[in-house]
C-alpha cells in the first residue's frame, strides 16, 4: 500500500526575511532594555480602554490621539508634538491610495530581503525650543490611520537614539523602523493599515509576520488579537504564528537578550511604560 506523503508546509516568509526579523527584534531588545523590559510592553488595540478620548474634532482630536500613542509607546517624556501639515518626504502620506500591496505567497513577496527603496526620507522639524514636530495630514479622518502614523514616527524617533546600526546596515533603516513600530506594540494598526496605504517599507505579509513574532515573544493569546484585525489579516496571522512555532530556538535567543547602555542618551530616556 502506498504511504501517504505529507508535503512540508510552505514557510510564511523566506528564510532571509524571517531571519532579518529575528535579528532586528534582538537589535531592538538590546536598545530598549532587554527582554525583561519588553515584557512590560502592551499590545495596543483600538478599544476605549486604550483610546478613551471622545467629543473632540480637528487638531484637538489629533493632538489627544498623539498623546495617547506617545503614552502607550512609553515616550511621554520625549520632547515632541504633533502638528498638521505635510512633511517633505518621498513616501505616501497617510490616507493616500496605493496599488503596491503584497500578500504572502504572491510573486513580489518572494524577494529575499526586506525592501530598502527609501532611506531616511522624513524631513526633521523642530520648534525654537528644540521640540520635535511630527506632522500629520489634517485631511485624514480615520483615527486608526493616525495612530499608525504617529506610532511610526515615534518609532523613528526611538531608533535615532540607537548607536548600533540596524541589521542589514543603513539601507535597511526604514524597514527596521516599520518593525520597531510593531515591536512597540502597534502591530495591529500597522498590519490593518497596510491594505489601504503604502507609506511602509515592509509589505503586509512582513508586517503580519512581525506582529505574530511580537505575540509569540510577548505571550499574547491569539483570541486577544483576532477581533481587532481585518479578516484577511486574521488569516495571515494564524499562518504566520503556526510557522513561527517551528523556531523556538530563535525565540529562546531573544528571551536571553540583555540591554546595551548608550554612551550618550542625551535628554531622552528609553521608553518607559506608565504603571
Amino acid at each position: 500500500m502506498r504511504q501517504m506523503v505529507h508535503a512540508k508546509p510552505k514557510p510564511f516568509l523566506d528564510p532571509a526575511r524571517r531571519q532579518w526579523q529575528f535579528e532586528t527584534y534582538a537589535w531592538l531588545l538590546r536598545g530598549c532594555g532587554g527582554y525583561q523590559k519588553f515584557l512590560d510592553t502592551d499590545l495596543v488595540l483600538p478599544i476605549p480602554e486604550h483610546f478613551p478620548d471622545r467629543g473632540m474634532k480637528g487638531h484637538a482630536a489629533a493632538t489627544a490621539l498623539f498623546r495617547r500613542v506617545r503614552d502607550h509607546a512609553g515616550m511621554a517624556d520625549w520632547p515632541c508634538i504633533a502638528e498638521p501639515g505635510s512633511a517633505s518626504s518621498d513616501k505616501t502620506e497617510p490616507g493616500s491610495a496605493s496599488s503596491d500591496k503584497t500578500e504572502p505567497g504572491s510573486a513580489s513577496s518572494d524577494k529575499t530581503e526586506p525592501s530598502s527603496a527609501s532611506t531616511d526620507n522624513a524631513a526633521l522639524e523642530f520648534t525654537s525650543d528644540r521640540i520635535r514636530i511630527i506632522r500629520y495630514s489634517a485631511a485624514e479622518q480615520d483615527p486608526a490611520m493616525l495612530v499608525a502614523h504617529f506610532a511610526h514616527e515615534l518609532a523613528r524617533f526611538l531608533v535615532e537614539s540607537f548607536e548600533e546600526t540596524p541589521p542589514g546596515g543603513p539601507m535597511l533603516r526604514e524597514p527596521a523602523i516599520d518593525l520597531a513600530t510593531v515591536f512597540m506594540g502597534f502591530g495591529v494598526f500597522m498590519a490593518n493599515s497596510a491594505v489601504r496605504i503604502a507609506p511602509w517599507d515592509l509589505n503586509e505579509g512582513e508586517l503580519v509576520h512581525a506582529l505574530a513574532l511580537f505575540c509569540h515573544l510577548r505571550k499574547v493569546p491569539e483570541d486577544a488579537v483576532d477581533p481587532h484585525l481585518n479578516a484577511h489579516v486574521r488569516k495571515y496571522l494564524r499562518l504566520a504564528a503556526r510557522d513561527l512555532g517551528r523556531f523556538e530556538c530563535d525565540f529562546r535567543k531573544l528571551r536571553g537578550v540583555f540591554p546595551i547602555a548608550p554612551a550618550d542618551a542625551g535628554e531622552c530616556t528609553l521608553p518607559t511604560r506608565r504603571g
